[in-house]
């Protein structure tokens, strides 16, 4: 008995552990990766492209889950505390935003490969939905729509109470358990991982495949077009990179919040509840890599992205060496 319970013990112990390194290593990383991404993507080169468009919003969007989510996130899984645990609103309203944000940040990033798709494309009339206008409303039709896709989290999200990973029974913010539990890891998982996964893959592949082609059919090019063609493919680039590393961060908690729907009526041992806490958590942490690592992706990735990002810290340092210089001069 007591060999069990030290396992519980060291698993728990390994789980908190895992959850702050992991955490601090999104967050603090992050902070200035996010702010960087803006600032950058904020620059009028980088704003007339429509693809820069939806990569700006799903930066924004993604900031709301660095100073928000992640926090909250740190604080209920390292150490237990959180307010909607013990509360109803809190415990309605934290769920159901943190899910959509993150949604309208994965589809956000997907809907900028159906840019790129339709920027390559060689019929005209598909160009011509490559546009700042299509963008702006696009963005707007994907926050509606993630809002009425998860409006009824708040419905059936209750305060709950149940055996946690040290064997205590433990008040919990949980959906209905069920059938609501397992429609409700489903349905994110398909929102939230697969349907904006496919039409990354897809459309991701059918611009690479537009590009070949041009690149068959296409005469010599002006030094404009060679550097416009130069800055798309480097867009793609970055695109490719974040893609695959949304997919790889999401899908195995995705997975996770399926099995665990299908099991919730299993009757679980203090060990057996301590081993899937830790799988939960560990997997559920990982998830905000997908958020948090864009910034790092697009420096490796595009050279454009590079050259922006050395303009806006000179651009930073020059401000600070300016305010510095009149400060100087107003205590002389």
């Amino acid at each position: 008995m007591s060999t069990v319970s030290d396992a519980v013990r060291q698993l728990n112990a390994a789980t908190t552990i895992i959850v702050l390194v992991i955490s601090f290593v999104c967050f603090i990383p992050g902070i200035l990766g996010l702010i960087l991404s803006v600032a950058v993507f904020w620059q009028p080169v980088m704003r007339r492209k429509s693809c820069v468009l939806y990569l700006l919003a799903s930066s924004i969007a993604d900031l709301f889950v660095e100073f928000v989510v992640l926090p909250v996130r740190i604080a209920s899984n390292g150490f237990g505390v959180d307010l909607a645990f013990y509360n109803r609103g809190i415990c309605k309203v934290e769920t159901f935003s943190f899910y959509t944000v993150r949604s309208i940040a994965s589809w956000l990033i997907a809907f900028a490969c159906v840019d790129r798709f339709l920027h390559s494309s060689r019929n005209p009339q598909l160009r011509r939905f490559s546009s700042l206008k299509t963008a702006r409303l696009v963005i707007g039709i994907t926050v509606i729509a993630m809002t009425i896709i998860y409006i009824n989290m708040p419905v059936y999200y209750e305060i709950s109470y149940s055996r946690n990973a040290f064997g205590v029974i433990a008040p919990t913010c949980n959906g209905q358990k069920g059938v609501y539990l397992t429609f409700i890891s489903f349905w994110n998982m398909l929102f939230y991982t697969i349907l904006p996964g496919l039409v990354m893959l897809v459309f991701g592949s059918l611009t690479i495949a537009n590009i070949r082609q041009s690149h068959r059919v296409m005469p010599l090019s002006t030094g404009a077009q060679q550097f416009s063609r130069r800055t798309n493919n480097q867009l793609l680039r970055m695109l490719a990179a974040q893609v695959c590393f949304i997919i790889g961060a999401t899908l195995p908690h995705s997975i996770y919040r399926l099995y665990a729907a299908f099991t919730a009526r299993e009757s679980r041992s203090a060990l057996g509840i301590a081993q899937e806490n830790l799988a939960c958590n560990t997997v559920n942490t990982l998830t905000y890599f997908a958020h948090t690592s864009h910034f790092y992706l697009y420096t490796l990735t595009g050279s454009i992205f590079r050259k922006e990002v050395v303009r806006v810290l000179d651009r930073w340092f020059h401000i600070k060496r300016y305010l510095a210089g009149i400060c100087h001069v107003e205590t002389n």
